[in-house]
């Protein structure tokens, strides 16, 4: 039963810490270049009107080297004519991706508590069994 214990332990230790250095970073690098891009046509949109979208647009295969933003222009721009409110859309996609990126944070933020509960649990045994056997 003890070796089943230490090994769920490690488990969830070794999942929280694969959560939190790979897949969330990963995940919140995503959510903030699409929170950045549409937050950067809704300023455009703002100023400029859809003259002032369709300028930002093109711009941004030329000027941006981020991959993922290229991505998402051409989607965006195939989807512009059949939007009746752009600027409602890039509102939304905006609020959308932050509250993404606030979640795994927060998830994150879960996982390294979680970790150091364990680390701190762990610790505290070690230090237990090294004064008990010495005591004894």
């Amino acid at each position: 039963m003890n070796r089943i214990i230490k090994i769920a332990v490690t488990l969830v230790f070794l999942s929280c810490t694969l959560f939190a250095n790979s897949f969330a970073v990963r995940m919140m690098l995503r959510y903030g270049v699409e929170t950045y891009f549409y937050d950067k046509l809704l300023v455009a949109y703002t100023i400029g009107g859809a003259k002032g979208l369709k300028v930002e647009l093109e711009k941004i295969p030329v000027t941006d080297k981020n991959q993922r933003e290229s991505i998402l222009a051409k989607d965006f721009t195939a989807r512009l004519e059949t939007l009746a409110d752009p600027e409602a859309f890039l509102k939304d996609k905006v609020q959308k991706s932050k509250k993404m990126v606030y979640s795994i944070r927060g998830l994150r933020s879960a996982a390294i508590v979680i970790m150091l509960i364990i680390f701190g649990w762990q610790a505290i045994a070690k230090f237990r069994r090294t004064h008990l056997s010495i005591d004894s």
